[in-house]
């Protein structure tokens, strides 16, 4: 229990009618959830479907809740409900989730992770670098959150404020000292985040992606760099210098020690000596002369994880590792084990040769880099051919789907295109949208099998030795959204039963991640 006087210290400009001396038991921002003594803070939203939290305020009050947060506090409650009128809902319900929770981030060094493409990866390799220094870490995230070993699952990359805050407070109980968390635009955009200190920051990259939310490029990138403005001078921000947002980033934050990381010595931070193939990749990476305490130091990085965008995501991990005080060698030990986030590129080899990447690589940036890497690999083997099988999510960004296709038919062998969340959208229209990208004289390449299971499976059952086959665009993700329905379905638990029905059982054999 919190006293309602003292949660008020938290906002600003705000007005009250009724009692503020009174106990507040939860925050709450669903009507559903309070009980008695709740404070509920009614979000604004859509009418039509009914998402306007206002709508909800006497079902809360019905509940319990005592205490009603709003931006339209023109309405007759009972004389025992306070209502506090606000400019911003959702920026009030972040203040107060903080005071309510003690404000948990001021007693944890907390490192936030934004960008398209990236951010669960990067995340899960500095994870295992501050696991590696023998402290349990916390990290919140798209695959979930986890406090140690302890793994929560999760409805959203960045959960709403007083989720966020209850996380960091149990946290703060069991010990967490370090906490990688993934900062999505949406979070940034709807002040999720407002009042929570960052230890450091970093950027992975800006690409087509939610434009359906945020309207334009521009604004996407403004709600990004927004986790920069919030920085203390004492942290540190990081930016792979070869995203041209990577400046923008950087361009107002507060803090003192800034970086950009990238493959030419203009950079602060360099990568240069790169080598790839299908088992991993390996690099240095260079401390420029201008960074203090670090002149010239150099650091030999061996990762399982392939592609070049993983060598910028063990990169910036890296850097931020060292430039926190961890030593080299711990470092270097981490990453070379760090298998990476799930549902990442990740590996199944077939009992006939073929290898299956299981990835997330569901904009139009993240398929190009998945595609080229594995033709460039392919390449250097001489023999091979590429298959991909993906999808695009119904009543989303549709304006990507076309773009996903062209980029498809000119770098795959194959191409099977296939259901992924259609939602309330009928699939055929969503296959029509990514074949429309796709040139005529591609065609040839193109199977339409809507049902994903299906689609996996003429993939496995058609593939060859040396072939490698991306499923791309759920990557981590165990259901598949098909209407109002939610359906339990996971790429890589498909792959592996595939593997015994269609291989196995005819062949006998064995497969390998």
């Amino acid at each position: 229990m919190k006293n309602l006087a003292q949660l008020l210290n938290a906002l600003n400009g705000f007005t009250v009618k009724g009692p503020t001396e009174k106990p507040v038991s939860s925050i709450e921002y669903d009507s559903r959830s309070c009980q008695e003594f709740s404070m509920y803070v009614a979000i604004p939203g859509s009418t039509n479907p009914p998402t306007d939290g206002n709508a909800y305020i006497n079902d809360a009050i019905q509940r319990g809740a005592k205490t009603i947060v709003t931006a339209v506090p023109d309405f007759i409650a009972p004389d025992d409900i306070t209502i506090i009128g606000v400019p911003d809902a959702r920026m009030a319900l972040s203040r107060i989730s903080n005071a309510f929770y003690d404000y948990p981030s001021n007693q944890l060094r907390i490192f936030g992770i934004t960008g398209t493409n990236g951010k669960t990866s990067t995340s899960f390799l500095l994870k295992s670098i501050f696991d590696a220094t023998g402290e349990p870490t916390g990290l919140i995230g798209t695959t979930g959150n986890y406090i140690g070993d302890e793994r929560i699952a999760a409805t959203h990359t960045t959960p709403e404020s007083p989720h966020l805050c209850q996380l960091l407070s149990m946290m703060v109980r069991r010990g967490i000292k370090n906490v990688v968390m993934e900062v999505s635009s949406h979070a940034l955009a709807l002040h999720r985040t407002e009042g929570i200190r960052f230890a450091g920051a970093l950027f992975t990259n800006l690409t087509h992606d939610h434009l359906d939310f945020h309207g334009s490029m521009e604004r996407y990138a403004q709600a990004k760099k927004h986790l920069f403005d919030m920085l203390p001078k004492e942290a540190i921000a990081i930016a792979i210098g070869d995203s041209p947002y990577s400046y923008l980033m950087l361009s107002d934050t507060k803090a003192k020690e800034k970086y950009r990381v990238g493959r030419s010595n203009a950079f602060d931070i360099i990568i240069d000596q790169e080598n790839h193939s299908l088992s991993g990749s390996s690099y240095r990476l260079t401390f420029a002369g201008d960074i203090p305490e670090f002149q010239h130091t150099e650091m030999q990085i061996v990762s399982p994880l392939i592609g070049k965008f993983n060598v910028e995501n063990t990169s910036i991990a890296a850097a931020l590792a060292h430039l926190i005080g961890i030593d080299t060698t711990t470092i270097q030990h981490a990453l070379k084990s760090s298998e990476g986030a799930p549902g990442r590129m990740q590996r199944i080899r077939l009992p006939n040769g073929a290898l299956v990447l299981v990835d997330y690589a569901h904009t139009p940036d993240a398929l190009e880099k998945s595609l080229s890497t594995c033709k460039a690999l392919l390449n250097t083997t001489g023999k091979g051919r590429l298959t991909v099988v993906f999808g695009c999510g119904g009543v989303r960004d549709s304006s990507k789907r076309p773009v996903m296709g062209n980029l498809a038919a000119e770098l795959a062998d194959n191409i099977i295109i296939t259901d992924d969340n259609p939602r309330n959208e009928p699939s055929e229209a969503i296959i029509n949208d990514i074949l429309s990208g796709i040139e005529q004289s591609n065609m040839h390449k193109v199977h339409t099998i809507s049902d994903r299971f299906k689609a996996i499976s003429h993939a496995l059952t058609h593939s060859e030795d040396r072939e490698v086959i991306l499923i791309a665009g759920k990557g981590h993700e165990e259901y598949q959204i098909i209407g109002d329905d939610i359906i339990q379905f996971s790429d890589l638990e498909t792959v592996k039963n595939l593997i015994s029905t269609i291989f196995l059982s005819q062949h006998g054999g064995n497969s390998h991640a």
